[in-house]
């Protein structure tokens, strides 16, 4: 049976319209559900084990996917976390453009990974665009990604990248977005909640908590801290399309209570989650 590496890059050097045709049938529910238990064929849909576009217009590693118990860090968190793979920087690029004055607020990532968010965030004028990464390893190459993006970008708002908990961190300024990929199960989102509604009427004044792939979107919306702010299903890029594990991906937005802003059209959309707790879907 052969690869579909080389299948891949034939397509993936297509025009746009015949990338959407394509991978639109492959993605047509009744073709995936067979074509995933055909070995070798169903690598076509592990788009996180493919070199992504946004690697090699940017000479850096920010694909691949690790699963959480290889990630070499604290055991304990690992247990809680989902595994390594990078969200798609046209949805991020998205969602980031519409939030209301980012100058006024730092950007930060919990469960940052190899930092790919952090590099299209460094793009938009945020305060300070900091990480949180719990394994080393993978916080290392988010830094050594941050430098070669500073190289061959000039100036841009300076990358931070700790290693710790992302579940305990303190608010980098007075005003924050969090960014999330969904990152851990149910019981460290909890945590994290909690971690950023105590801040609140502390050095906290406002945050917005930026959810892809809200698997656990139950959690926000039950606190009484955060409040909805906008819910939608957004497209990969026609480039980015092959290199994720789907063809859209559904992305939650909250603000903290008081809100600051008013709420964009459709905020309150239902999010339907599958039967294994991987993926979300915003309902239209």
């Amino acid at each position: 049976m052969p690869d579909f590496t080389g299948f891949l890059e034939e397509i993936g050097e297509a025009s746009d319209a015949l990338r959407l045709l394509v991978f639109g049938l492959l993605w047509t529910p009744q073709v995936k559900t067979v074509l995933e238990r055909v070995p070798f064929v169903r690598r076509t849909y592990d788009g996180w084990r493919w070199q992504h576009p946004f690697d090699r217009e940017h000479g850096v590693d920010t694909s691949g996917a690790i699963p959480a118990d290889d990630l070499e860090c604290d055991p304990d968190l690992a247990a809680h976390s989902s595994p390594y793979g990078g969200s798609q920087p046209s949805i991020v690029r998205s969602c980031l453009a519409t939030l209301p004055d980012p100058a006024e607020y730092a950007f930060i990532d919990l469960g940052c990974g190899k930092g790919r968010p952090l590099l299209v965030a460094s793009e938009f004028p945020f305060q300070r665009v900091v990480g949180v990464e719990m394994a080393p390893r993978l916080a290392e190459i988010a830094r050594q990604n941050a430098a070669t993006v500073k190289r061959r970008r000039g100036q841009q708002v300076p990358i931070e990248v700790q290693v710790g908990d992302a579940t305990t961190t303190a608010a980098p300024a007075v005003r924050v977005v969090y960014f999330l990929y969904h990152p851990f199960d149910a019981e460290l989102t909890g945590a994290l909640a909690e971690n950023i509604a105590a801040q609140l009427g502390g050095r906290l004044e406002h945050a917005f908590i930026i959810y892809y792939n809200p698997v656990h979107a139950e959690v926000f919306d039950r606190s009484p801290h955060f409040a909805r702010w906008s819910a939608r299903s957004l497209p990969y890029a026609a480039d980015e399309i092959g290199y994720g594990p789907d063809l859209e991906d559904s992305v939650l937005v909250w603000q903290t209570v008081p809100g600051r802003y008013p709420p964009q059209p459709g905020a309150g959309r239902q999010v339907i989650i599958d039967p294994e707790q991987t993926r979300a879907s915003v309902i239209a």
